[in-house]
């Protein structure tokens, strides 16, 4: 009853909370993001430009972030693991640096496909994917899709059931984006905030500066929220899950990592240990300590772990 009184104040603050709310325009084309960030790299992948960091050289890791980070998420982990690994960290269609097109549709159909495109015209054999959040979701799918084409996977703090408690905060905060009107007004910096910092255990972990780094890509790109609200809405998230996703998990052959934080209020821990059960070839580690953004409070662990499965 008490998180249910909680959840629901909350919503009705984000509901009334009308101050700053984000502008919205046209997105940034391939050509503005290439002169804006002139050091970075992209990647065309059907027509949308897509931004990457390599680093390493080795065997490929591609690692996805999840809604609404970008690649700085895995700014603590990717430098540890470079000895004898390839690394692509990739910002999402939508998020971070990429390019927000308003005329696609951001389904799990779309990133999936992108994803493969990108191992396709890299040419990377048998990669090892790693996907928090619904970047967890995405590699999930594609390795399903894809028997034999994939190492290992690493699913951290991913959604990869659709029965999820209802009164989550996530869940509301999901909810209410998705709906017209209301969605529009909560794409704001507060909203974010409180987003990034509600999924973290000590808020000393979510500074103001690295809030400001994550929704820096929000106040440079004109389109960056309608993308955000896109991606909410657009995902197809559940038919996906219930009639492709849950009842394949045992399919999954390859040696997986389930890392999840012991209190992440967005996707609770009783679903990671639901996930260690369906797919045989999985360990679980659970981040002490740690709400959703694992790689934000324990980043020293997670990237322990994470080295230690890899090289095995």
């Amino acid at each position: 009853m008490k998180q249910r009184m909680a959840v629901g104040g909350l919503v009705l603050v984000l509901a009334l909370c009308l101050a700053g709310c984000g502008a919205s325009g046209p997105s940034l084309t391939a050509d503005e993001l290439a002169k804006k960030y002139p050091d970075k790299k992209y990647v065309n992948i059907n027509g949308v430009s897509l931004h990457y960091e390599q680093e390493g050289l080795g065997r490929p890791l591609i690692f996805l972030h999840g809604i609404p980070t970008n690649y700085l998420l895995w700014r603590g982990i990717t430098p540890a693991l470079t000895y004898g690994n390839t690394i692509y960290n990739l910002d999402l269609m939508g998020f971070g640096l990429s390019e927000k097109p308003q005329n696609l549709t951001y389904s799990l159909d779309t990133y999936v496909g992108q994803l493969g495109k990108l191992i396709e015209n890299f040419h990377l054999d048998n990669p090892i994917l790693v996907g928090h959040d619904i970047g967890g979701t995405i590699v999930a799918i594609y390795a399903l899709r894809n028997p034999g084409k994939v190492r290992k996977l690493i699913l951290m703090d991913a959604p990869l059931y659709s029965a999820a408690p209802p009164f989550t905060a996530y869940g509301i905060m999901v909810r209410l984006l998705r709906t017209k009107g209301i969605g529009n007004l909560l794409t704001g910096d507060w909203f974010l905030k409180r987003f990034l910092r509600g999924g973290v255990v000590t808020q000393e972990h979510m500074t103001d500066a690295i809030l400001n780094d994550y929704l820096k890509p929000y106040h440079d790109d004109p389109g960056a929220r309608t993308a955000l609200l896109k991606s909410v809405r657009e995902l197809n998230l559940r038919p996906v899950l219930e009639n492709e996703v849950q009842p394949n998990l045992g399919k999954i052959q390859v040696p997986t990592l389930i890392v999840w934080g012991a209190d992440d209020p967005y996707v609770p821990l009783e679903l990671s240990k639901k996930l260690k059960d369906d797919i045989k070839t999985s360990e679980l580690y659970v981040v002490l300590q740690s709400g959703h953004y694992v790689q934000e409070e324990r980043p020293e662990d997670v990237r322990a772990e994470m080295k230690e499965f890899i090289d095995k």
